[in-house]
C-alpha cells in the first residue's frame, strides 16, 4: 500500500537569554569575572523538546475503522491509560455497522478520533476532496458535541486509492477544515515483521530522542492484520518506558512542535528573589493552546520553587539547578520564586 505523508518537523527551538554579569553569578558557581571574560550569554530558560521533558515521542495510529480495533485495541488502551489515534472512515458500510460502538468508544480519553476521509475511495481532483474532508469532519465533531468548534483534528491520507490533487491543493483543504496531517510512519505487518521489530521502533526513538509513529489496521483480525501478541508486546514496552516516552495524540504532537518552533522567552527579571519570564509564540492561540514544558535555571541556593502563571500555581522541586514546569504561551507572565519567599515550606 502506498502511503503519502508530509515531512516531520525536526528543528528544535533554542532560546538564548542574555543576563548581566551580576545576575549570572546567582545561577552558577562560575565567578562573575570569569563569565565576563568568556563573553558568552547564559541560557537560563528553554522549551524542552518533548512534553514533560520526556526523551522521545511515540504515536499509535489505527486506520480504517477496523472492527477489531473496538474489541482488541480500545479496551487495552483504556486499561493501560495509553492514547491511540483512530483514523476513521465515516461514510462506508464498515462504519455503518459499527457506528454505535465507535460513538461509545470515542468517549474514552484514550481514543483520539481523526479524519481518514468519508469514503476511502480517493479523489480525482480538489473538488472531490472537499466533501471527503467536510463530511468526515461533520461526523467526528458530532462525537464530541461538548467541544467548542472549530478545533484541530488529525488527518491521514488513505492509501491504495487514487489521489490526484497537488500538494498545494491538499494543504489548502486541510487548513480550511482545521486538519493536521500526520507525520511519517511505519508499522506492522507492512514494515515490521515481528513483535521484536515492532518494539524496536520505540528503542530507536529513545536512542535518537525523536518521534516515531506506528500505524496499524486490523489487530487480531480484519485486514493487514497485526497479531495481538505483537500489539501487546508494544504496549508492554510503552508501559515500561512511561517515564521516558510521551505517548501523544497527533493533534497534541502537532501543537507542541508548532508552538515550540516559534516560541520566544524573554527575561523580565532575574535576581535572588524571583525570576519573571514572558513566553510567546507566533501561532493562533485559539487553536494552539497546549502547555509547553520549560526548563529554567535558578539560583544555587533554591531548593523548591513556586511557579505561577495567571491563576495556575504549582510547587516544583529544583533538580540539577533547574525547575521544569508547564506554561501556555501568551497566557501571562511566568513568575518563579523560592518556595520560602512565596510562603511555602
Amino acid at each position: 500500500m502506498k502511503l503519502s505523508i508530509l515531512p516531520l518537523f525536526r528543528r528544535q527551538t533554542a532560546i538564548t537569554l542574555a543576563l548581566s554579569v551580576t545576575g549570572l553569578a546567582l545561577f552558577s558557581k562560575i565567578p562573575a569575572a570569569a563569565a565576563e571574560s568568556d563573553g558568552k550569554a547564559e541560557t537560563i530558560a528553554r522549551v524542552l523538546k518533548w512534553k514533560d521533558g520526556k526523551k522521545a515521542c511515540v504515536m499509535l495510529g489505527f486506520d480504517d475503522s477496523a472492527p477489531s480495533q473496538l474489541t482488541n485495541v480500545v479496551p487495552e488502551l483504556d486499561r493501560r491509560k495509553i492514547v491511540g489515534n483512530f483514523y476513521l472512515v465515516t461514510g462506508n458500510g464498515v462504519w455503518t455497522n459499527t457506528k454505535a460502538k465507535w460513538e461509545a468508544a470515542a468517549k474514552s480519553p484514550y481514543v483520539s478520533v481523526a479524519n481518514h476521509t468519508f469514503t476511502h475511495k480517493g479523489v480525482e481532483n480538489a473538488e472531490q476532496l472537499e466533501p471527503e474532508l467536510a463530511k468526515c469532519n461533520e461526523v467526528l465533531y458530532a462525537l464530541h458535541p461538548e467541544r467548542q468548534q472549530p478545533y484541530l483534528l488529525g488527518w491521514g491520507r488513505p492509501g491504495g486509492v487514487p489521489w490526484k490533487v497537488t500538494k498545494e491543493e491538499q494543504e489548502a483543504a486541510l487548513a480550511k477544515h482545521h486538519l493536521v496531517d500526520r507525520p511519517p510512519f511505519a508499522g506492522p505487518p507492512i514494515n515490521y515483521h515481528s513483535a521484536a521489530e515492532t518494539v524496536g521502533a520505540v528503542d530507536r526513538a529513545l536512542a535518537k530522542g525523536d518521534m516515531v509513529q506506528l500505524v496499524m489496521h486490523g489487530v487480531g483480525g480484519d485486514w493487514l492484520v497485526t497479531p495481538v501478541d505483537w500489539f501487546t508486546a508494544l504496549l508492554d514496552k510503552l508501559e515500561a518506558t512511561r517515564e521516558e516516552v510521551w505517548v501523544a495524540d497527533v493533534v497534541s504532537w502537532h501543537q507542541y512542535v508548532t508552538e515550540r518552533q516559534s516560541a520566544e522567552i524573554k527575561v523580565l527579571r532575574a535576581d535572588k528573589d524571583s525570576i519573571r519570564l514572558e513566553l510567546t509564540c507566533k501561532v493562533d492561540p485559539a487553536l494552539y493552546d497546549l502547555p509547553l514544558t520549560i526548563s529554567t535555571k535558578v539560583p544555587v541556593d533554591w531548593k523548591n520553587c513556586v511557579v505561577t502563571q495567571g491563576a495556575n500555581k504549582t510547587t516544583v522541586a529544583v533538580r540539577d539547578g533547574a525547575v521544569i514546569y508547564s506554561a501556555i504561551p501568551g497566557r501571562g507572565e511566568i513568575a518563579i520564586q523560592p518556595a520560602t519567599s512565596a510562603g511555602q515550606k
